[in-house]
């Protein structure tokens, strides 16, 4: 039962604290429990971030700023997909050329709203050979491998572990805003079903109504097959029925208004011009179609979103990968073989759709889903520290003070085993991968001097792989920060400063000032 007029109700936790009207005060929704997804924001940091906590190995996001040859030159290879955000307009929707989803190709239909972000990322990183998907994603692919695009697209929205990661970047508002836009929909949907049983029942209400002798001269339209229909048959020909002027429509045979005319019955002297009868009632000015256009695409462009769509090569052949349409589309065909590369079949798509928005003030943006090599290159570092560790360890053999001569020394910046900086360990290091040739070859070689030089190749070898990674934990740490600061909810911060100072009555200064 609601609470008397006047009562207050208790907070959960059996605090006072209420608001004016005596209810509790709403309690932002739990991102790790709320059922819904969030918008993402177009930034490779946030993928990146979602890509790690989703451990994914061996992919990053990188943005493009361009679709010029020279521009993706300078990406990491292989480019293993793009990633096209724009602002989704549902009257661009093309023609389906599959009619089901090649068992080749992993896709996923989007069914939640505002989840396109993930899915497109989940449509890439369950079609790249030999990707490093984790356990959570793995298994989840092997369970959704034979399902329908549909019915994976269902699984992904009860998939917990991939949505508490899209949804950790999303702040409180972002929660409450997307409950309101559900809401709206529902009540939507609502009014459409309403309004479809009041003309069924006005329907209705209008066939029992009709005269009966109306529905005798009304001809029937079924006969049994035992029965024959009477007909009466006159010499006399009959006097056509005047039509009704728009005028002489009423509310109940235009229930929905769609005439603009009022409930009234007078009809107005209409006389005869050019052999058609017209009325003197002044026309209406008429909406011009243009005009009438111009305001529909207006009200849909205040309800679209921005949408992320995905375009890559599988075996020989570029998909278009939109969670929106029913199945994937074939771009076009290429072969490695011959030297075909397939950003020359995706760039005439992405430049025709971009240049749909050079005059406007829709924006949009790229991205592209690149190789990772911070996992190569630090199993390319360990290896060449265990080699130097090998070399340093045959060399105590052969000379003791082999470290004091020419060529021999080792420079502060070198690693020969822990280092905190680029995280490796010493059980890093021994489970080190190293080709068993290059050991026995260091393990055969006696000659001191050639030792010294092998092991001096070795470490001038390392400075490279320390650079290569050293840069990708910077930019790890880089995107860590990025999306630190947009996981952290400043709102309750500011609402608390802007209660500071009401509190000393310096707010409506400040909002005069």
């Amino acid at each position: 039962m609601p609470p008397k007029r006047g009562t207050k109700r208790k907070t959960p936790n059996n605090s006072s604290a209420t608001t004016e009207t005596g209810d509790a005060p709403l309690a932002p929704p739990d991102r790790a429990t709320w059922p819904g997804w969030v918008e993402m924001e177009s930034e490779p940091a946030f993928f990146n971030v979602m890509l790690r906590d989703m451990d994914v190995r061996g992919a990053k996001v990188q943005e493009v700023f361009s679709l010029e040859d020279m521009e993706l030159a300078m990406l990491p290879r292989p480019i293993h997909a793009l990633i096209f955000l724009f602002r989704y307009n549902e009257t661009e929707k093309e023609e389906q050329a599959l009619t089901s989803c090649p068992k080749h190709v992993w896709f996923a239909n989007q069914t939640p709203d505002f989840a396109c972000a993930t899915f497109a990322l989940l449509n890439i990183v369950n079609n790249i050979p030999g990707l490093d998907l984790g356990r959570e994603l793995r298994n989840f692919k092997d369970f959704t491998q034979d399902m329908n695009p549909l019915s994976r697209g269902d699984a992904v929205d009860s998939f917990d572990f991939v949505k508490r990661i899209h949804n950790s970047f999303a702040r409180e508002n972002d929660l409450l805003q997307a409950d309101m836009h559900i809401k709206a929909k529902v009540e939507k949907h609502k009014k459409r079903l309403a309004a479809a049983k009041a003309r069924e029942t006005r329907e209705a209400k209008r066939a029992a109504t009709t005269p009966a002798k109306t529905l005798a001269k009304m001809p029937l339209t079924e006969n049994s097959a035992n029965e024959t229909t009477p007909s009466r048959s006159s010499d006399r020909m009959k006097r056509p029925t005047p039509k009704k002027s728009i005028k002489e429509i009423t509310l109940e045979e235009d229930p929905d208004g769609d005439f603009g005319t009022s409930t009234t019955t007078k009809t107005e002297k209409e006389e005869p011009l050019n052999g058609v009868r017209r009325s003197k009632r002044e026309p209406k000015p008429r909406t011009t179609k243009t005009s009438a256009a111009a305001a529909a695409d207006a009200d849909l462009a205040a309800e679209e979103g921005f949408h992320f769509v995905a375009y890559m090569p599988i075996k020989g052949h570029v998909w278009k990968l939109d969670g929106l349409d029913n199945f994937p589309q074939d771009m076009g065909s290429f072969s490695e073989d011959e030297g075909g590369d397939w950003l020359h079949i995706a760039q005439p798509e992405l430049m025709g759709r971009m240049a749909q928005y050079q005059d406007s003030v829709i924006q949009f943006n790229l991205m592209a889903i690149v190789h990772d090599a911070l996992g190569s290159d630090r199993e390319a570092l360990l290896a060449n520290v265990k080699v130097v560790q090998t070399y340093d360890k045959k060399l105590d053999g052969v000379y003791e003070d082999w470290r004091d001569m020419e060529g021999a020394e080792t420079k502060k910046e070198v690693v020969t085993g822990l280092s905190l900086e680029l995280g490796i360990t010493v059980a890093d290091v021994e489970a080190a991968n190293v080709d068993a040739g290059v050991l026995d070859k260091i393990e055969k070689e006696e000659d001191l001097l050639k030792l010294i030089e092998l092991r001096r190749e070795t470490i001038t070898q390392q400075a490279g792989l320390r650079a290569a990674v050293r840069d990708a934990i910077a930019d790890s740490k880089a995107d860590d920060e990025k999306a630190r600061h947009r996981r952290h909810d400043y709102g309750t911060f500011v609402r608390s400063w802007l209660g500071v100072l009401a509190d000393q009555e310096v707010l409506g200064e400040l909002v005069e000032g």
